[in-house]
């Protein structure tokens, strides 16, 4: 095959296997997040390579510098002989220097109280201390543990572009945020595990055919693997708490006659109903 690049997809690559729904009524309570949430605009963030987002010792939500690149909009620099991240948003300028406390906004120089630290070869940096600086909408809803960041001027990447592009129903849709998403758990072995369990937020029973329980997985490559459009899609209770999961394998590609996984990059799930 020389160096031609062959894409390979196992079977169920783009199919999920959706479970029945978790019909029980459960108490939104009883159902705690195991970190907090991150969502920007309508998009839940559930991961993001090396590790999903999480908060540090010291509060701080800590997030991979490429994710600024590829979700926010950011352009991002590393510098490997001075540690130092430069982001430049808009008009806006941050740097940050590893297991540093200080922080460079535009031309000022100030004390953060964490510091940006290395995992697995990516730098992970402090979300909130970024966003105020470059001037970006942010709320932290601490009933619901979530915290969001909104704008016109986010997501507006070549990945989110192919992301849009590859979501069959974006013309369909009636409701962006019909879903709380309440919990998740993600596995990832032979291949990728997710559960996902969101509640009803429209106020009222949601009719057959038109719940859209939406994630994306995106990998290495950029390819992405979405929903099965001809699932059956039951009909969901007011105020009812269900959960869906989903087997997907990685993508895979053949390059010089061997076989290569491509790993995973991030998952973002929508919670919202379609048009009858």
């Amino acid at each position: 095959m020389g160096k031609m690049l062959f894409r390979i997809m196992l079977i169920g690559a783009l199919f999920f296997c959706f479970s029945q729904p978790n019909t029980g009524k459960m108490s939104a309570q009883s159902i705690s997040p195991s970190t907090p949430f991150l969502k920007i605009n309508n998009y839940y963030v559930l991961f993001t390579a090396p590790k999903a987002p999480y908060i540090d010792q010291n509060n701080r939500y800590m997030v991979p510098l490429r994710s600024i690149n590829d979700l926010l909009g950011g352009q991002t620099k590393f510098n490997p002989t001075s540690n130092t991240a430069t982001i430049k948003f808009g008009t806006h300028k941050v740097e940050f220097k590893m297991n540093s406390t200080e922080i460079v906004t535009d031309s000022n120089t100030s004390v953060m109280d964490t510091v940006p630290v290395l995992y697995k070869n990516a730098m992970f940096v402090p979300l909130g201390v970024l966003t105020k600086h470059l001037d970006i909408h942010q709320e932290w809803d601490q009933q619901n543990k979530l915290y969001s960041l909104s704008g016109k001027e986010l997501m507006k990447t070549p990945m989110m572009e192919n992301v849009e592009d590859s979501d069959h129903f974006r013309e369909q849709v009636d409701n962006e945020n019909a879903f709380q998403l309440l919990s998740y758990k993600l596995t990832m072995g032979e291949k990728i595990h997710l559960a996902i369990t969101a509640k009803n937020m429209t106020g009222k029973k949601i009719s057959e055919g038109i719940e859209d329980l939406n994630t994306t997985f995106i990998f290495s490559d950029n390819s992405t693997a979405g929903e099965n459009r001809n699932r059956k899609r039951p009909n969901i209770d007011k105020d009812e708490i269900v959960t869906r999961e989903y087997d997907i394998d990685y993508v895979k590609t053949i390059e010089n006659n061997k076989i290569i996984k491509n790993e995973l990059s991030y998952i973002l799930f929508k919670g919202r109903t379609l048009k009858p």
